[in-house]
């Protein structure tokens, strides 16, 4: 009972901290005039949204460090990388590429984002460790394992498909799930051909460049999996489930806000995609990690390694 209680106040002193630091580090990144385009009813809605997002943020992020079986500066470094990259990087690489978002926010707002990543997640992922104690090494959970023990070649074809894997992830869902929403393509002044492979060929010709920006994403999104997969203590189904959840929330907690740079049906479209698809990659993309080639398999059945997807 001690502990559990003792679990609880850590939980909630994390939820402080994210809630101090994410309001420090919004003040820093906000504009003044940014406020000014907030109707009244969105700005309560952000108030009442601010507690709700710290508290899944700071529970999905105490979830990862509680069942890591690392410790120390480098739990830290790999708290900080999950949620840099997830909650600011990703995000602001997919607002250059499209000017019909960022050219609705203040000046200074898109670069800024980055600096307000910084001053959120290099705090919070310090505190993190000390305040749920995992700043020592403890000998059962530091111990190695063969999840992500492969040869190059294996690393090769693994970190690419899961490159495209996101790609097309991101093309089928962004394509069926909120570019065929009314109105939506004539907000991003595109149109929708009424088929997949005819919105490819659009995409093709009017943007051929996303198609290597999203491999791009789609390696970033690789290599925080393989965080996650190798830190991660817990059974497979474990593993599967904490990358999508991780996946999803971390990116799209902060979609609760009201959003003034787009009107309430795309950002609503938006949200639905990339919940969507954000976990479904999450499974997809830690099963493939996970998932051991018949020839490897026999190699470590002696390391505990079964049924193809090691524990």
């Amino acid at each position: 009972m001690k502990n559990i209680l003792l679990t609880v106040l850590r939980l909630i002193a994390l939820f402080i901290v994210y809630l101090v630091l994410f309001t420090v580090s919004s003040r820093v990144n906000n504009p003044p005039e940014l406020q000014s385009m907030f109707t009244p009813q969105q700005l309560d809605q952000a108030v009442i949204a601010l507690p709700i997002v710290s508290l899944i943020m700071s529970l999905v992020l105490a979830y990862l460090a509680l069942r890591s079986r690392w410790h120390g500066w480098q739990l830290a470094g790999a708290l900080f990388a999950i949620l840099y990259v997830l909650s600011y990087f990703l995000g602001w690489i997919e607002l250059l590429a499209f000017p019909a978002v960022s050219q609705n926010m203040p000046a200074g707002m898109v670069a800024g984002l980055l600096t307000s990543g910084l001053i959120l997640a290099i705090p919070f992922s310090l505190l993190a460790v000390w305040i749920l104690e995992k700043t020592r090494k403890i000998p059962v959970e530091n111990q190695g394992n063969n999840r992500l023990h492969m040869p190059a070649a294996e690393w090769t074809w693994k970190i690419t498909a899961g490159a495209i894997l996101y790609t097309l992830v991101y093309f089928v869902f962004g394509y069926y799930v909120a570019w065929r929403t009314p109105g939506l393509p004539k907000f991003y002044g595109g149109t929708d051909p009424g088929t997949f492979p005819g919105q490819l060929a659009n995409v093709a010709r009017e943007t051929p460049w996303l198609f290597v920006l999203q491999i791009f994403r789609g390696l970033i999104w690789t290599g925080i999996g393989c965080i996650i997969v190798d830190m991660h203590k817990g059974k497979a189904w474990e593993i599967i489930l904490a990358t999508g959840l991780s996946f999803t929330v971390l990116m799209n907690a902060s979609l609760l806000f009201p959003n003034p740079f787009m009107p309430p049906f795309v950002a609503h479209a938006h949200m639905i995609e990339l919940v969507s698809s954000n976990f479904v990659y999450g499974i997809l993309l830690s099963v493939l990690l996970l998932w051991t080639p018949t020839q490897v398999l026999r190699t470590n059945r002696a390391a505990g390694v079964k049924n193809g997807i090691p524990g």
